[in-house]
């Protein structure tokens, strides 16, 4: 009967200890890092970030000409040099870690292999009154999804720069043109097209619209200012104030965070970037500085 008290007694402690453990944050601020300057591992005009299968972190700098990989911790691995990096708009890599840097207004993303050594360059359509952000990516197979703002529409190249299609992105409801800024190519075989309306849109990588959303608290003077997808989720960053989106891949918004308000100045310019593991990276250009977020979204 003792022995059978003491087992009793033991079951109700690690009751207990279960149901205090704390439940995490859906994002959870973990680190800041980044320092001003003009030498290597340093900022000064920072765009980016771009992030590669395995959560290295890369950036272009357009006052320095240095292009820049990082740990997701701020730790450099990398630093290049390259007159492309000064007009860059957007910077992606690809699976096997070539980096690609997109001059928007120019029409031209320049590639580079893994080490800096220039690869090839590849024509899009140029945005000659580009201003904004702006965001394309690199699937699995090495297709390229390059929005086309001007156009309404998102370029699709093949790994050699071959154009291989064009999807026009249909009006709004209230038949507004479509500018679309940004194509992210998820794992999961969806690409994410972010409209300047506001709208996320989904496609098959046939180019077939799955699904469409849009904040339900949108409003006129709110902006749309980066988009990011990993596993199952999009990451979206919207002004006024600016905050952070989650979304489900089946359109239903399910985090809403004002990312401890340390971007309460950013209206117009804030990058982001994702990856499988769960990191969210934001880029605060202004303060050229990196804010790293934890996801846990599939806590029960």
């Amino acid at each position: 009967m003792i022995a059978f008290l003491s087992a009793l007694q033991g079951c109700s402690r690690a009751h207990s200890q279960a149901a205090a453990v704390v439940r995490l944050p859906p994002i959870e601020f973990t680190q800041q890092w980044g320092v001003r300057g003009t030498e290597p591992g340093q900022f000064e005009n920072p765009i980016g970030p771009a992030m590669d299968p395995i959560g290295r972190v890369y950036f272009a700098d357009r006052a320095t000409s240095f292009v820049q990989k990082f740990e997701a911790s701020g730790i450099p691995l990398l630093c290049f040099e390259h007159p492309a990096a000064r007009a860059a708009d957007a910077i992606a890599v690809d699976s096997g870690g070539a980096i690609y840097l997109a001059n928007v207004r120019a029409g031209i993303i320049h590639l580079f292999f893994p080490q800096g050594d220039p690869l090839r360059s590849m024509r899009i359509a140029p945005q000659r009154n580009f201003e904004g952000p702006f965001a394309f990516s690199i699937d699995a197979d090495g297709r390229i999804y390059v929005p086309d703002p001007a156009g309404g529409r998102v370029q699709v190249f093949n790994s050699r720069g071959i154009l291989l299609r064009l999807w026009r992105i249909l009006p709004d409801a209230t038949e507004k043109a479509a500018h679309p800024f940004a194509a992210v190519a998820e794992a999961g075989g969806a690409v994410y097209v972010g409209d300047t309306d506001g709208r996320i849109l989904k496609y098959s990588r046939d180019g077939v619209q799955t699904a469409g959303f849009k904040s339900p608290d949108w409003a006129e003077g709110s902006h749309l200012l980066a988009l990011a997808a990993a596993a199952r989720h999009v990451f979206a960053l919207r002004s006024s104030p600016l905050r952070l989106e989650v979304w489900s891949e089946d359109g239903h918004r399910e985090v809403v965070d004002t990312l401890g308000e340390r971007f309460s100045a950013v209206q117009s310019a804030a990058y982001l970037a994702a990856d499988a593991a769960g990191n969210l990276i934001v880029l605060d250009p202004e303060a050229r500085r990196v804010l790293r977020f934890r996801a846990h979204l599939d806590l029960p």
